[in-house]
């Protein structure tokens, strides 16, 4: 036990003396802006805080960037003028000696100065632009569009800059192989001489699984004389295609478009007429026909 209490005794005493020792070391000071008015918007990204290198005993630098967390407080009404705020490297160092001490040597600083600009004017709400290409997985469907949230943000910066905006749009964004409806936050990009608040918005994109339906679908002859009329056996076919659950028990029926055309009569060696799909939405995926060829019968007015 005797023996345990000088060694915690010459622990202590070694650690007094490592600490009057120099010693170099970094630390991230906080930045901060007191004395911003409300009507202030910052245009420039405002850094929240430095890396800084100082060299001090162990003791200074134990107390002044351990102890507490180092801050930089740069008042707005003293060195803001006409839109912009500087904050020269002079500046920073005579703060980072008032919060590391007078005998604080700064060996580095991350920021060499600050020059922020700034408006007071009123902000514009401008609508936003979706940048995001979706890629579903297989046997799924985008179901309508990649929605933002909110669907608008304001927009500050001078009345020339804010007369050529009418949109802001989102960091482009890729999704690949994505099975269910997801939700992620992306950036508004970044507008030259403009500050777009919030900066980040939650874009919404919905994905439903693909459920198969089937139909039959009434075809049209095309291309008919006047005086003559076509008849079709049968006049309907099956068709099956693929459609977002939610859209299952929609009726699709009529918009799907099935034709064949007279033209094709004398090219036809088989007695038949090849049935054209003309056009369907795209929210119907797959589409196939179950009869692909049909009779028809002419007949003369």
């Amino acid at each position: 036990m005797l023996f345990l209490v000088f060694v915690c005794v010459s622990t202590v005493f070694w650690f007094i003396l490592a600490l009057n020792d120099s010693a170099q070391d970094h630390f991230n000071v906080n930045l901060r802006i007191v004395n911003q008015p409300d009507s202030v918007t910052f245009i420039s990204d405002v850094p929240e805080k430095i890396h800084v290198a100082v060299s001090d005993k162990g003791t200074n630098l134990w107390r002044n960037g351990y102890l507490k967390k180092p801050t930089i407080n740069i008042d707005f009404k003293e060195y803001s003028n006409d839109g912009v705020l500087k904050y020269t490297y002079n500046d920073l160092i005579t703060s980072l000696k008032e919060r590391f001490g007078s005998t604080a040597l700064i060996t580095s600083v991350s920021l060499d100065s600050l020059q922020l600009l700034y408006t007071t004017n009123a902000g514009k709400k401008v609508p936003i632009l979706v940048n995001c290409q979706v890629y579903p997985a297989s046997g799924s469907t985008l179901e309508g569009s990649v929605k933002a949230s909110p669907g608008s943000v304001y927009v500050y910066g001078s009345k020339d800059v804010l007369d050529t905006i009418n949109y802001v749009s989102t960091e482009p964004v890729t999704l690949r192989n994505i099975y269910e409806t997801t939700e992620m936050e992306v950036k508004i990009k970044k507008i030259k001489g403009a500050r777009a608040m919030p900066s980040k918005v939650k874009l919404i994109v919905p994905i439903e699984p693909l459920v198969m339906r089937q139909a039959m679908v009434t075809i049209t002859p095309v291309n008919v004389p006047e005086e003559e009329e076509l008849l079709l056996f049968p006049s309907k076919v099956p068709v099956e295609y693929y459609v977002a659950m939610s859209r299952l028990n929609d009726d699709e029926d009529n918009n799907i478009e099935l034709v064949v055309d007279y033209a094709d009569i004398p090219t036809s060696h088989s007695g038949k007429l090849h049935v054209q799909t003309r056009k369907f939405p795209d929210r119907l995926k797959n589409l196939k026909l179950r009869t692909d060829s049909i009779e028809y019968a002419i007949v003369k007015e």
